[in-house]
């Protein structure tokens, strides 16, 4: 577990700020156990400028479709919490992208990822796509067509 937020950088000196809460919450999905089940979810937080910070996320459910090395959000459950944490924050929190687990210990995104990625996230503000691994997190923006890599500051 995490005691303070986790801080990311972009080529354009961009941050994504992962709140302490956000991070716990995602290491807690890790893949450790050879038994452990794919997860994901939709990142949600505000704009502030360039910078983006993360604050909540939504957690898989029982309707998602989940294998080892699989993950299928098929739930309204995933909207639900944007609109949910929308409403609670007067407007100021939203949609900011979507988060996975991968079952090994530094992950990267496979061919699928990228292919999903491009396809169906669509957007003119870049969003943040996170992949959680046993020992690390990989972190990216997309911004129209591209995905740059952050580095953790």
């Amino acid at each position: 577990m995490v005691d303070k937020e986790l801080v990311f950088k972009a080529l354009d000196e961009s941050l994504v700020v992962i709140s302490t809460e956000v991070a716990n919450i995602l290491l807690s999905y890790r893949q450790i156990s050879d038994s452990s089940l794919e997860s994901a979810g939709v990142l949600i937080g505000e704009r502030r400028g360039a910078h983006i910070v993360l604050k909540d996320l939504s957690e898989p459910s029982r309707w998602d479709i989940r294998s080892r090395f699989m993950v299928d959000r098929v739930s309204l459950h995933h909207q639900k919490a944007v609109d949910d944490a929308f409403k609670k924050s007067d407007g100021e929190w939203q949609y900011l992208g979507e988060w996975h687990t991968h079952p090994e210990d530094v992950p990267k995104p496979s061919m699928m990822d990228c292919t999903s990625w491009h396809k169906s996230l669509k957007s003119e503000l870049p969003l943040i796509l996170i992949i959680v691994g046993r020992t690390h997190f990989w972190v990216g923006r997309k911004i129209k067509d591209n995905i740059e890599v952050l580095k953790l500051v």
